[in-house]
């Protein structure tokens, strides 16, 4: 069978140019001129922003409807001005570090628990008609509680909620549209395919929680 995949192509367009409409701590804003090879121009609006990741966690859970309880968190987002739910996530901003470690100190920041055991499920580009950015998401499993002590969360994060909830249950409200994070979604779907094929053929990678 044919493989398909993405094919990275940096000089696809020839951009006439480049105007620098904003930039921030996170990401910049372009507004390019672009010309085809069959000479066609046009103008993109584009987001040079950071890559970041997501992440899965789960645990056995107690209820006998459930095999397994994920992690959720619930924050205020400005831009849909909504309240959601969501996976804990956030950006590849220090220097040097690895992804999944990353992925591990983000899961401490937002919710004090902690992973031994990481697999990485998926990656996509978030919005691919007007940024770069690209998402990792883990599965984290052997969970902990972990708190970080010196860590202090501000604005939006402040607010977040944590809560258990059950796979199948989120799965559900993702399917009728009642949650509508895009790393939720992906996050959830892809947990569900790995533990229907069997966590066994994935490669996982054990991180000692005290060095997270």
């Amino acid at each position: 069978m044919k493989e398909i995949r993405d094919t990275p192509a940096p000089d696809h367009v020839r951009v006439r140019e480049r105007i620098e409409r904003f930039r921030g701590p996170i990401f910049t804003i372009y507004d390019d001129e672009i010309e085809f090879a069959s000479g066609d121009v046009a103008r993109r609006q584009w987001m040079n922003h950071d890559d970041a990741v997501a992440i899965v966690a789960l645990r056995p859970s107690d209820h006998d409807e459930e095999e397994w309880d994920v992690l959720l968190i619930r924050q205020y987002r400005h831009s849909p001005k909504r309240i959601m739910w969501e996976i804990p996530a956030g950006l590849c901003d220090e220097q040097g570090e690895a992804e999944v470690h990353t992925a591990a100190r983000e899961l401490r920041e937002e919710t004090d628990y902690g992973a031994s055991r990481w697999i990485r499920l998926v990656n996509f580009v978030t919005s691919p008609g007007v940024s770069n950015e690209d998402l990792g998401i883990y599965l984290a499993l052997d969970i902990e509680e972990a708190p970080l002590g010196e860590f202090t969360r501000e604005a939006e994060e402040a607010e977040i909620v944590v809560e258990w909830v059950g796979l199948h249950h989120v799965t559900d409200a993702v399917m009728a549209g009642h949650l509508t994070s895009p790393t939720l979604v992906a996050g959830i779907l892809a947990a569900n395919v790995a533990l229907d094929r069997g966590l066994d053929l994935f490669d996982e990678i054990h991180l000692p929680i005290s060095e997270q």
